[in-house]
């Protein structure tokens, strides 16, 4: 006697759309999750800094970041090379905005055994910073901490290590040693190509519905799985074993160490992890305008300036973030030298119509191509080329670049899947 087939016949392909629903679902929680938690501190955080603050703030900036006291400071006891001292200023004002943070919500916590609702939210606004400038900072400085291990002298080296990657910023969402391994060895050895655990291009960058099953790659990712995963399967072990111990930190020892000080799960899931949910939403969605186009040559290869975009004069760059043109390609230009890597890169932008764009930011820019406005990124796209392109060819270029796919999220999934068995 047969079994009863309560779901019918499950086919490969049936498994396969299972397996797309799933991944959906996940990225839809992860949408709503934001949405209520932090989708309101992100924007009235950003339209108070846009609208007011920014202006009687960034001049103050500008002092304490020209502070000879500090600046020699920082050059004599804390940076290999004086022209890192230009992280200094902003890494002190993230320190103590988020260390004032954190030490207000663990008093009240152990105070009065439990977080209230007015609590929570203020952390978060903090959290975010004026113009997400705290959030923004905190993981631009785990990003450089990863891509560059002699930033600090020795003995900050060997006895603080990467603070803002493995240290506060486990706070911020990040897996200790995830920048160090991960996103050094895996997204830009790829440069975010197959088998990259940011890969998108088996994704359309206009669709709401793929950015959900994006949000289940970023939060694999985010969580460190993905990426020992691969490095197991590629046999690196020596950075499986430091991501691995990165994640028994960050998913065990630090949760320990916080239940044993709040006695409170709650508290895990809202200071502790709540970050890096918020963070996975943010990366996946920056990311999506960071790599949102894709075109190839005559030989079928990537063509470098257009799959990595660039944006010039943005007001919200922190250290040359902006241009992950050059981040991927020419890694080791210090951010205060763009410009004049830029001009280098012009003949190159003109040949294949680069993916450059002027005066907005990343958050506009992922926006605009999920809203599908043509007409608001051809105002701000850069024609190099020759013959200046008409206004409907620059939209009609970026749409097909934007929706254009390397392969099925289907077809990708399962080879994904036959490289894991």
């Amino acid at each position: 006697v047969e079994a009863p087939q309560f779901f019918g016949t499950l086919t490969p392909q049936s498994m396969a759309e299972v397996n797309l629903k799933y991944r959906r679902a996940v990225g839809a929680v992860m949408t709503a999750n934001f949405l209520l938690f932090w989708a309101v501190p992100v924007a009235a955080m950003g339209q108070l800094w846009k609208l007011a603050l920014q202006y009687p703030l960034r001049p103050l900036f500008k002092l304490m970041d020209q502070s000879r006291l500090l600046r020699a400071f920082a050059e004599k006891y804390i940076y290999a090379k004086p022209k890192y001292a230009d992280f200094f200023a902003i890494s002190l004002l993230v320190t103590l905005s988020a260390v004032a943070n954190l030490a207000f919500v663990f008093w009240y916590q152990m105070s009065y055994g439990r977080l209230a609702w007015w609590v929570i939210y203020t952390h978060n606004f903090i959290w975010v910073g004026l113009g997400g400038r705290t959030m923004g900072a905190a993981y631009t400085l785990a990003h450089k901490e990863g891509h560059n291990a002699m930033m600090y002298k020795k003995p900050v080296r060997d006895t603080i290590g990467n603070f803002f990657e493995d240290g506060l910023g486990v706070f911020f969402g990040s897996v200790p040693g995830n920048f160090t391994t991960s996103h050094v060895h895996i997204h830009h050895k790829l440069n975010g190509g197959k088998g990259d655990t940011f890969y998108q291009w088996d994704l359309d960058r206009t669709s709401w519905s793929d950015l959900m099953l994006f949000q289940h790659r970023i939060l694999l990712h985010m969580t460190g799985f993905s990426s020992l995963r691969y490095f197991k399967n590629a046999g690196k072990d020596k950075m499986a074993q430091k991501l691995k111990h990165g994640m028994f930190m960050y998913w065990v020892v630090y949760p320990l160490c916080i239940f044993a000080a709040t006695r409170s799960l709650s508290f895990i899931f809202w200071i502790y992890l709540q970050p890096l949910f918020c963070m996975t939403y943010f990366l996946a969605f920056i990311n999506f305008g960071f790599h949102a186009f894709i075109e190839f040559d005559e030989n079928g290869k990537h063509v470098a300036c257009v799959n990595s975009t660039c944006i010039i004069e943005g007001e919200d760059d922190y250290y040359g973030e902006d241009d992950h043109m050059a981040h991927h390609y020419a890694t080791s230009v210090f951010y205060a030298d763009l410009p004049a890597h830029q001009k280098s890169q012009i003949d190159e932008w003109r040949k294949h119509k680069a993916s450059v764009f002027r005066k907005l930011s990343i958050v506009e820019l992922s926006l605009f191509i999920l809203l599908k406005e043509w007409d608001r990124l051809a105002d701000v796209y850069v024609d190099f080329s020759d013959e200046k392109m008409s206004r409907d060819e620059i939209k009609a270029m970026l749409k097909a670049r934007a929706e254009r796919k390397e392969i099925s999220s289907t077809e990708y999934i399962k080879s994904m899947e036959e490289r894991k068995s």
